[in-house]
């Protein structure tokens, strides 16, 4: 079913980063392409890191071709999408998930993988990064950081299934995941230019020796003061505590959202009661802290979560989202200004909250880092935009710690209120708000005139091609989990995960959708066309199908 991703082979993602990277100087559709200079570096977690920058917890770190597609633009820091013991079929996340037509919504949460397949993405990812660094210079190979993300009690985090994961990413050696990755890589090793056997067998498998907290709204302090102990004390891992907006109390949010044009925005004061209070925090911290001194690591805070609000207008399916982006900004560079205050400066605190091209040098030189993003992945620039930021913060000047620069951090936060980049404009409040159930089927062989469904699309789900001379998308059952964000950006308001024709891996899969599409079974091709279910020699199927499998063929046998 097109809302069940299917995971990627290493060899593949490999087969098609070294194919696509040779032909068109793209990876994984990625043509803005990052290269760092080597001038300059910062150190987080005791590991050297060449850009404070990259992509959030979120859809675009829960695939290993997200997080190459994130490396290559150039993302050095990458928060790994959260897991936690309710997993794959068993956590139900509502259809379509995701929408970022201005500031952004989303209904999901967590990983939709299994715990399991998610430790294998993650490897995969870090595997190609180490790889594909060095063959192609895009950086030191040795200079960026996985951090990961568990959820949401002690209890579940304490479970051997999260346990398995914590220790399989501080160190991947018995994993299967990286028996597959460097196998591969050992017997391909005549295929690459500048790595060789001595180089893959250096290869570290300590993954990720840092990891960030995100806990349910209404968790009380002692359950998470329980979490973060058991993480420094037994799992001796620098931690992160990710902050909820919350702390802001719920007359600044309100004031600040009205303020700023979001007056439309439903969020209930009993939300704000039952998380946990402000003081209650600024003691936490504190003591953990000190608790993680104590044990030679480092603790400090995410700012911040996403926020908790109704839906109200139908703009995703249930009761509740969760915003971000250009809304979540002011909220969260306040917060940030607030504990600042409160620890004067000696707070380490990592950023991910409506941070773009207009305040990103800010963010860093106040002292926050590292920062993340993902909202403005999700825009009609998609994965290219990376480089953009990445290279915005090559600009500024590298410190040697995390203090904050309180002074100047809270002007930012002032300044932030009234800036327009941040504000719900008139002509964004006198526009239409575009809902899922106004889908309507519309051609289905589209005639591409934007490419907007392919870059915003976090799993490359979407391509195109040029078929009998025109360029053409297609859609790619196996990568897809039915966000829904590619609809939110179609100008024919069609929806292109289920309306333009799609690439199955095989005849189940095609089967279990509704989309007119084809998989190709050896030398046979099974497709749905214009109400037509058929298995026969691809000579005997519709001329489009033919045209499209031969596209495929020459231009991304890949897939």
């Amino acid at each position: 079913m097109s809302d069940v991703m299917v995971q990627i082979p290493f060899h593949k993602i490999m087969e098609r980063i070294m194919f696509e990277k040779e032909k068109y100087n793209t990876v994984f559709g990625v043509g803005n392409l990052y290269t760092h200079d080597g001038n300059r570096e910062l150190n987080l977690f005791g590991n050297p890191l060449e850009n404070p920058f990259g992509p959030a917890a979120g859809p675009h770190t829960q695939l290993a071709q997200n997080l190459v597609a994130a490396y290559v633009g150039g993302s050095r820091f990458f928060e790994l999408k959260t897991v936690q013991i309710l997993d794959g079929h068993d956590l139900h996340v509502d259809k379509p998930c995701i929408r970022a037509d201005d500031e952004a919504y989303n209904v999901e949460w967590s990983t939709e993988l299994y715990v399991s397949q998610a430790i294998e993405e993650y490897i995969k990812g870090y595997y190609a990064i180490k790889l594909i660094s060095k063959e192609y210079g895009f950086g030191d190979p040795d200079k960026f950081i996985f951090n990961t993300s568990v959820g949401y009690n002690l209890e579940g985090i304490k479970s051997k299934k999260i346990d398995d994961f914590i220790e399989g990413l501080k160190d991947a050696r018995d994993t299967e995941a990286w028996r597959e990755c460097e196998t591969w890589a050992l017997n391909n090793v005549d295929e690459f230019k500048n790595i060789d056997e001595e180089y893959i067998k250096s290869i570290s498998s300590k993954i990720c020796n840092s990891i960030t907290l995100s806990t349910m709204h209404g968790c009380p302090s002692d359950e998470i003061e329980g979490i973060i102990t058991h993480l420094l004390i037994s799992k001796k891992i620098n931690t992160y505590l990710k902050c909820n907006p919350t702390l802001l109390g719920y007359d600044f949010v309100r004031k600040t959202m009205d303020d700023m044009g979001y007056d439309y925005m439903i969020f209930e004061k009993g939300g704000f009661e039952s998380d946990l209070q402000y003081p209650d925090a600024v003691i936490l911290i504190k003591k953990m802290q000190e608790l993680a001194r104590e044990n030679g690591l480092t603790f400090g805070v995410k700012l911040s979560n996403t926020f908790h609000v109704k839906v109200k207008k139908n703009e995703l399916p249930g009761e509740d989202m969760y915003m971000s982006g250009k809304a979540l900004y002011p909220l969260t560079i306040n917060l940030a200004a607030k504990l600042a205050k409160d620890f004067d400066g000696r707070l380490p605190m990592s950023f991910s909250g409506g941070a773009d091209a207009n305040n990103i040098q800010k963010i860093f030189d106040t002292g926050i880092w590292p920062i993340t993003v993902a909202t403005i992945l999700l825009k009609p620039t998609g994965y290219n935009v990376i480089k953009k930021l990445a290279t915005l913060l090559d600009a500024c000047h590298f410190p040697l710690d995390q203090v904050v620069n309180v002074s100047k951090l809270e002007e930012l936060a002032k300044e932030a209120i009234s800036d327009k980049n941040y504000r719900k404009s008139e002509v964004s409040r006198k526009k239409i708000l575009v809902s899922f159930d106004e889908n309507k089927n519309v051609r289905m062989e589209c005639k591409v005139t934007c490419g907007s469904c392919v870059n915003v699309c976090p799993n490359r789900a979407n391509t195109t091609l040029m078929v009998e001379g025109v360029k053409r998308m297609l859609h790619i059952d196996d990568y897809c989990n039915e966000c829904g964000n590619c609809y939110i950006f179609c100008p024919d308001k069609c929806t292109p995960y289920k309306d333009r024709l799609t690439l199955f891996s095989g005849k189940k899969e095609l089967k279990e959708s509704t989309n007119q599409g084809f998989a190709m079974i050896e030398d046979l091709v099974v497709y749905r066309y214009n109400g037509e279910v058929k298995e026969c020699e691809l000579k005997d199927a519709p001329q489009i199908i033919q045209s499209f499998v031969q596209a495929i063929k020459e231009q991304q046998p890949y897939l």
